[in-house]
C-alpha cells in the first residue's frame, strides 16, 4: 500500500558513493567519499546523491525525524529539505531507484508534491498514502490503475456511456474529478501512463480546502518527473507474455544553471485472458529547468500521451431481484428466484462482446497534452512565491460495446420484471445485446495558481502558513452516435460463445452536440502553528465561485438548450498535531468539502437529475484520527487511522415511486479504518502493506430500497502487501498480495462482485552496478476477479501473465575539475 506514510526526509545513503560514477569506485573508499560530496546538489535543489553500489536498485536507508539533537551517523547526513520548500526540489542522480526527489525505498518523503501543503507529511492530520518510484519499479506498475490497486481503501468504476478513462472510487466515493498532477487539476478523460511520474500520492480525508470541489473520499496528485542537477540515461525494455512489449527511456543533463529532462514510452501490450483487448500507448515528457538566480528559477514542462486501444466493457450481470423503492419488500426474487443478490454472468474469462473488426471496431483513441510554465523566487529561506499556468488539452474517440439485455436462446431479451419461468436458466444458452456507441469528448483546461508559503512567529509559537489564488477554465465538447442497440436482433449474440462480428451496426451518423464552459476562482489560506515541541494545531479555508454554462442542442423543448448554474463554495478543516515522541504523531482534523452539481462538466432542467441546476452542491463532512510513528531506528513508517466520511444531504428522491425530483434531503455514511506500514524490518527486507474496512451505509433516503444498504464499489476489507528480500547484493526476490471482499454494485445492492485473493511475484538479479534483469509474474494463481465494475457491467483482469524487464543506467563521471583540490591531488599520485 502507499500507506499513510509520514513523510520525512531521508537519512543518508547507505552506499560509499555517487551513483552511475563507476570509475569513482575503484579509486577506493576515500576517493568515494569525495565524489559523494561534490555530486550534492547544490543549495537550489537541496537533496542527495545516491550510491553507485545501489544500482539499479537500490534498498531504503530510511528516513528519520529530524530532532533537536541528531546521533552521529557512519553515512554522510544529507541537508535537510527547504523548511517552506512550495515544491520539492526535482533531485535524483538515478531515477531507477528514486523517484526525483532524492527519495528512495518504500517510505515517502518528507514533504507532499503539493506547494498548498508546505508542513511535512509527518505532522499533516489525514491518511496520505504515497506510491513511491521503487514500489512502481518493483511492481512494474504501468499506469495510475496499477498504482492505486496497491493502496486499501480504492476500486475503479467500469466504462460508460457518459465517462471513460482513470474512474477511481475513494472510501467509496467517486474521484474522477478529483485527479491533480503536482497539485494543479487534471480533468482529462484518458488512461494516465506513469512513464513521466515520479510518485502517486493520495490525499484522503478533509481535503477540500486543498483541492476546491470534490475529494469527498479524497484526491489523487501525480508529481512530475523534472530536471535535476546530475547528468544520466536511463533505459528500460520489457517482454510480456501475452505477445507485447514497453520500452522506456529517461534522461536529464545539466549546464550550468540550465537542465533538462526528457522521458518517453512505447508500449503495445495484450491483455492476457481476454479476446481482442489490448493497451497500445506512446508519450514523451520534456522539461526544462533555468536558474537565473540561487533563489529564483523557472520549469516549462509538457507531456503527450497518445493511446490507440479496444475499450472493454465486460460482462453483465444475472438479472437481480427487485425491491419495492415505496416500501423496501421484494417484489420480484431474481434470477435465483430466492432474492439473493446477482454475481456477472459466469462465462468463459476470455469471451468478449465488442465489434472485432470492421469500420466501426470497437476502439479508443486519445491525444493528451499538458503544458506548465512554473515561476518560483525564495525571498529566503522562510518565504517563498510560486506561480504555474497549465494548459491541457485532451481529445478523446471511445467506440465501445456495452454488453445489455440478457435473453433466452431465441433471441429474445428477458421480460422486466424477470419472469420466474426463466430461474436458473442455463447461462451457456443466454443471448446478449451489444450496445454499440460512439463518443467523442474534447476537454481543454487553463488554469493558473499563485501560492504563497512561509514560516513566521508570534512570540514563541512558529506558524507554517500557506496562500494563494486560482483561476481557471475548463471547456468540454461531445457528440455521440448511436449505432447498435441490444434489442436489435442483428446486434445480439450468444453470452458462451460471442461471434466475432464485423457489423457495428448501421452508421447513422452523430447527434447534436452538447458543450460546457466552467470558470472556477478561488482563494485559500492555511496556518499550522506550533505551539511548543509536543502540540500543533491547524486551520484552512478555501472559498471557491463555480460558474458553468452548459449547452445541449439536443435538447427538448428549445429553452432546455442553454442552461447555466454558479455555486459559491467555502471548504475548510481544523485539527490538531501531538507529538509523543519526535519520530511519532497523533493527529484529528475534521473537514468539509463540496460537490455541485456540475462537477462532470453537464447540467439538467430535469429535476429528477443529479445535475439538475435547481439543486445546491452536496455537503461532505470528514472527521478523521489518526497516528504516525517512525519504529525500528526510523526504518519503518507506521500510521493507523480511523474516520467518518458523512454526504449530509445526499441527493434522493422526493417521491420514490414517481421519481419525478430530487431534493437535497439524504444521509451516506462511511466509518472506516485504515492501517499501514512502510519501510525495511531488517536492512535487507522491505514491506509496503495497508488494511482498510470500510462500513458503508445509505442513513437517510425516501428510496426504501436503498434505505440501509451498502454504497456501492465499497468492499468492506481490503489488504495489499508488497515485500521484497535481498537474498545477496545482486539478487532479490518479493512478491505480494490483494484482498478484497465482496462488493456490492448497485444502491439497492442486488448484484455484486464476488471477493478474491490476487498472489504477484517478482525477483530480479543485478547483472552489472549498472543493469539489472527483473522478471515480474501477475496473477500467479490465475484468479478471475473483476478489475472494474459497477451496476451496468463487470471487467474481468487479466489472467496470469509474466513480464521480463532490462534496465539499464548510464551516466558519465564529472569532470576532474569539478572535484575538490585534494581529489585531484589524490589522482595525481
Amino acid at each position: 500500500m502507499g500507506i499513510s506514510s509520514i513523510g520525512h526526509a531521508s537519512a543518508a545513503n547507505s552506499g560509499d558513493g555517487a551513483v552511475g560514477h563507476s570509475s569513482v569506485v575503484g579509486w577506493g573508499k576515500a576517493m568515494i567519499g569525495v565524489a559523494a560530496v561534490m555530486l550534492m546538489p547544490d543549495s537550489a535543489d537541496a537533496q542527495p546523491a545516491t550510491s553507485a553500489d545501489d544500482l539499479p536498485q537500490v534498498r531504503v536507508t530510511a528516513p528519520k525525524r529530524q530532532a533537536k539533537k541528531r546521533t552521529a551517523h557512519r553515512a554522510p547526513v544529507r541537508a535537510a529539505p527547504a523548511p517552506v520548500a512550495a515544491q520539492p526540489s526535482n533531485v535524483q542522480v538515478n531515477p531507477i531507484v528514486g523517484d526525483g526527489h532524492g527519495v528512495t525505498g518504500y517510505q515517502a518523503p518528507a514533504q507532499a508534491g503539493i506547494s498548498r501543503l508546505p508542513v511535512p507529511l509527518a505532522n499533516t492530520p489525514q491518511t496520505v498514502n504515497v506510491v513511491t518510484q521503487q514500489v512502481i519499479q518493483e511492481q512494474r506498475l504501468l499506469s495510475m490503475e496499477d498504482a492505486l490497486r496497491t493502496v486499501p481503501g480504492i476500486t475503479f468504476s467500469a466504462g460508460e456511456g457518459g465517462q471513460q478513462g482513470d474512474s477511481p472510487i475513494v472510501r467509496g466515493f467517486a474521484a474522477r474529478g478529483d485527479m491533480f498532477r503536482d497539485g494543479i487539476r487534471d480533468p482529462g478523460w484518458y488512461t494516465r501512463d506513469l512513464f513521466s511520474a515520479d510518485r502517486v500520492e493520495v490525499f484522503k480525508g478533509p481535503s477540500g480546502f486543498a483541492f476546491g470541489r470534490g475529494s469527498t473520499g479524497g484526491a489523487i496528485n501525480t508529481v512530475s518527473k523534472l530536471p535535476q542537477a546530475t547528468d544520466f540515461v536511463d533505459g528500460t525494455v520489457s517482454g510480456v507474455t501475452s505477445g507485447g512489449y514497453r520500452a522506456e527511456v529517461d534522461a536529464n543533463g545539466k549546464q550550468g544553471n540550465l537542465s533538462g529532462r526528457i522521458a518517453a514510452m512505447y508500449q503495445d501490450i495484450p491483455t492476457e485472458s481476454r479476446d481482442h483487448v489490448y493497451a497500445k500507448r506512446w508519450g514523451v515528457a520534456p522539461s526544462f529547468k533555468a536558474e537565473f538566480t540561487p533563489d529564483t528559477r523557472a520549469i516549462l514542462s509538457y507531456v503527450y500521451q497518445g493511446e490507440d486501444s479496444v475499450p472493454d466493457y465486460g460482462r453483465p450481470y444475472l438479472p437481480a431481484p427487485t425491491y419495492s423503492s415505496a416500501t423496501g419488500a421484494l417484489t420480484n426474487p431474481g434470477y435465483y428466484g430466492t432474492g439473493a443478490a446477482t454475481p456477472p454472468v459466469p462465462a468463459p474469462r476470455n469471451v468478449w462482446y465488442g465489434v472485432a473488426s470492421g469500420p466501426l471496431a470497437d476502439r479508443v483513441l486519445t491525444d493528451t497534452h499538458i503544458g506548465t510554465l512554473r515561476f518560483e523566487h525564495d525571498f529566503d529561506k522562510d518565504l517563498k512565491i510560486s506561480n504555474a499556468t497549465r494548459y491541457v488539452a485532451v481529445d478523446r474517440m471511445a467506440r465501445p460495446t456495452a454488453p445489455r439485455s440478457l435473453g433466452d436462446s431465441a433471441g429474445t431479451p428477458f421480460p422486466t420484471p424477470f419472469p420466474p419461468a426463466f430461474t436458473n436458466y442455463p447461462v451457456d444458452q443466454m443471448t446478449v445485446g451489444r450496445q454499440h456507441f460512439e463518443t467523442v469528448t474534447d476537454n481543454t483546461l487553463l488554469i493558473n495558481q499563485t501560492d504563497l508559503t512561509g514560516k513566521f512567529w508570534t512570540g514563541g509559537w512558529e506558524h507554517t502558513f500557506a496562500t494563494g489564488v486560482e483561476a481557471a477554465r475548463e471547456t468540454r465538447y461531445q457528440i455521440r452516435a448511436n449505432y447498435c442497440t441490444q434489442t436489435t436482433p442483428a446486434c445480439r449474440t450468444s453470452v458462451w460463445d460471442p461471434v466475432d462480428t464485423s457489423f457495428g451496426g448501421p452508421n447513422t451518423g452523430f447527434g447534436l452536440p452538447n458543450s460546457t464552459v466552467s470558470t472556477n476562482y478561488a482563494v485559500y489560506g492555511f496556518d499550522q502553528v506550533k505551539l511548543n515541541e509536543y502540540f500543533e494545531l491547524l486551520g484552512s479555508i478555501r472559498y471557491d465561485n463555480f460558474h458553468s454554462d452548459y449547452t445541449n442542442l439536443a435538447a427538448v423543448p428549445p429553452a432546455s438548450q442553454q442552461l447555466s448554474r454558479t455555486d459559491d463554495m467555502v471548504s475548510w478543516r481544523v485539527g490538531g498535531v501531538f507529538h509523543p515522541t519526535h519520530s511519532s504523531s497523533i493527529y484529528a482534523a475534521y473537514g468539509v468539502s463540496y460537490n455541485p452539481a456540475a462537477e462532470f462538466q453537464t447540467l439538467s432542467d430535469a429535476t429528477n437529475n443529479a445535475a439538475n441546476t435547481l439543486l445546491p452542491p452536496e455537503k461532505n463532512t470528514t472527521l478523521e484520527v489518526g497516528a504516525k510513528a517512525d519504529v525500528l531506528n526510523g526504518k519503518l513508517t507506521l500510521s493507523g487511522a480511523v474516520f467518518r466520511i458523512e454526504k449530509t444531504n445526499l441527493r434522493i428522491p422526493v417521491d420514490p415511486v414517481l421519481n419525478t425530483a430530487l431534493v437535497l434531503g439524504g444521509l451516506a455514511r462511511v466509518d472506516g479504518i485504515e492501517l499501514g506500514a512502510a519501510g525495511k524490518l531488517t536492512d535487507q527486507w522491505s514491506l509496503f502493506a495497508g488494511y482498510s474496512y470500510l462500513d458503508s451505509k445509505i442513513v437517510n433516503t425516501t428510496d426504501l430500497s436503498q434505505l440501509g444498504r451498502q454504497l456501492p464499489n465499497t468492499p468492506p476489507h481490503n489488504f495489499t502487501l508488497w515485500t521484497a528480500y535481498d537474498l545477496t547484493p545482486q539478487w532479490t526476490v518479493g512478491g505480494g498480495v490483494t484482498y478484497a471482499a465482496s462488493t456490492f454494485v448497485n444502491p439497492t445492492n442486488t448484484s455484486y462482485v464476488p471477493e478474491y485473493w490476487k498472489l504477484d511475484l517478482m525477483t530480479s538479479y543485478k547483472v552489472t552496478k549498472d543493469s539489472l534483469l527483473q522478471l515480474n509474474i501477475y496473477n500467479v494463481t490465475d484468479e478471475l476477479y473483476f478489475a472494474q465494475y459497477y451496476q451496468g457491467h463487470a471487467v474481468p483482469a487479466a489472467g496470469r501473465t509474466a513480464m521480463l524487464t532490462y534496465r539499464y543506467h548510464f551516466a558519465p563521471p564529472p569532470p576532474v575539475a569539478d572535484y575538490p583540490v585534494k581529489a585531484a591531488r589524490y589522482v595525481s599520485k
